[in-house]
């Protein structure tokens, strides 16, 4: 079987949870601004504040995920224009600038390396980058932070880009003989 489809697929601003085939839970939200998110958690999902809401909410929210059975992340922009998938093992521990595996991103399709930061004590941490962390302050890569930090870090991306989500979700079993439409996020069309 032949199967084609689109490159480089888009998604709309608000839609974001239909990245890589969907099945993400939004779980944490920051709006458009000067300052990442509130919580000083380092991503466990143990805080919750604010009023959950949508994608592109007004105001910061956040429920509480460490309950729950999930093993990877999306971070987003609001506008979906910058976003990526790791796995929780590789955003959860104790590192500084070290590299750390991204699933796929809007930069890279495939499988790579970016240097992030997850340090103990310091409130902004963790620092979650579609590249290396000091070259994503100034190209508005940056993913994820805490700690309503500001500076560049923020106005770089969360005024541009409609703010910055997170999800999890269980990563999906292998594919069964027959869904090859499916592969890689679907959008295949048999021809």
């Amino acid at each position: 079987n032949v199967y084609i489809r689109q490159k480089g697929k888009t998604y709309t601003p608000g839609n974001c949870k239909a990245i890589d085939g969907g099945d993400w839970t939004l779980v944490r939200h920051v709006p458009a601004g000067n300052r990442w998110h509130p919580a000083k958690d380092r991503l466990a999902g143990r805080v919750a504040y604010g009023i959950p809401g949508t994608e592109l909410s007004s105001a910061a929210w956040s429920v509480r995920f460490a309950q729950e059975d999930f093993d990877e992340f999306l971070f987003s922009t609001g506008d979906c224009d910058r976003w990526l998938i790791a796995k929780k093992t590789q955003v959860y521990g104790t590192y500084a600038n070290a590299p750390r595996w991204v699933e796929k991103s809007s930069a890279k399709g495939t499988r790579y390396r970016a240097r992030w930061y997850n340090r103990n004590n310091v409130r902004e941490d963790p620092w979650i980058s579609v590249a290396d962390h000091f070259p994503s302050i100034k190209t508005g890569n940056i993913v994820y932070g805490e700690g309503s930090y500001g500076r560049l870090h923020a106005t770089t991306v969360l005024p541009k880009h409609k703010g910055a989500n997170v999800f999890i979700r269980k990563s999906k079993p292998a594919l069964k003989p027959g869904t090859c439409a499916q592969l890689d996020g679907g959008g295949w069309r048999l021809v």
